[in-house]
């Protein structure tokens, strides 16, 4: 299987270096032909700089740039016609703050080979869990989660979580139309209404150990959940009617 490990970032000068070596060393240990994409959203600080340096350590390292910064949903977009593109089977994603764990990514692989063909990183399955993170957005992220499950019917627990493992034929199936960071819910729901089958394993998400996080609780947002909640209802049950 050929992986492509794809990573959004901005402002990620000090995580890059440590993650993508980590990452790496995970896949050469796993046997897993891969290639790790980054798409740099317009950076502002030394992530550059950075990126240019392990590109001469890592051939296969992928750099995409974007001028500006576009955001986190227009990073993954780019990453996934990249993937699509370069013919990888299968994608991961992860954020480039280092609170997601390399180490959690061979479960996720495995259950791809075992059939599935989307696999979420849970951090509210048994083993799964959130170290260090602040109490109130363990709370928001438990107490968001819990709402989708309930209002949209399905089993899964962590909708919102942005480390999965795709494969490319769903990449390739589902168009993707959120510009914000409501893109993981949507991408998990379209796929499930679609017929294929998403399973969780367990991930511990930490914090970001450099600069500051792009994520704003605001407003907005829950107001885009809850609208976006409501097109997610109308997907599954237009599935539930084939």
């Amino acid at each position: 299987m050929i992986v492509g490990v794809v990573l959004p970032a901005y402002n990620e000068a000090g995580n890059l270096g440590p993650l993508v070596r980590e990452i790496d060393s995970v896949l050469n240990a796993s046997a897993s032909a891969s290639r790790i994409i980054i798409v740099n959203d317009g950076s502002t600080d030394g992530t550059a700089d950075e990126l240019r340096t392990l590109a001469h350590a890592l051939p296969s390292l992928d750099v995409i740039t974007h001028p500006v910064n576009r955001g986190m949903a227009a990073a993954l977009k780019t990453g996934i016609a990249r993937a699509c593109e370069t013919k990888c089977d299968a994608a991961v994603f992860l954020d480039s703050d280092l609170s997601h764990r390399p180490a959690d990514m061979p479960a996720m692989l495995a259950a791809l080979a075992n059939g599935a063909d989307v696999v979420l990183g849970s951090r509210f399955v048994p083993g799964g869990g959130m170290l260090g993170v602040p109490w109130w957005r363990v709370v928001i992220s438990r107490s968001g989660n819990a709402f989708g499950r309930m209002v949209l019917g399905v089993p899964f627990r962590d909708l919102t979580t942005g480390y999965r493992a795709v494969r490319r034929a769903v990449l390739e199936a589902i168009a993707l139309g959120e510009d914000g960071f409501t893109i993981q819910l949507e991408s998990v729901i379209r796929a499930y209404a679609a017929g294929y089958r998403v399973v969780e394993v367990p991930i511990v998400l930490g914090t970001r150990r450099h600069g500051e996080s792009s994520m704003s609780y605001s407003p907005q947002l829950f107001r885009d959940y809850w609208r976006l909640l409501r097109s997610c209802r109308q997907w599954l049950n237009e599935r539930s009617r084939r």
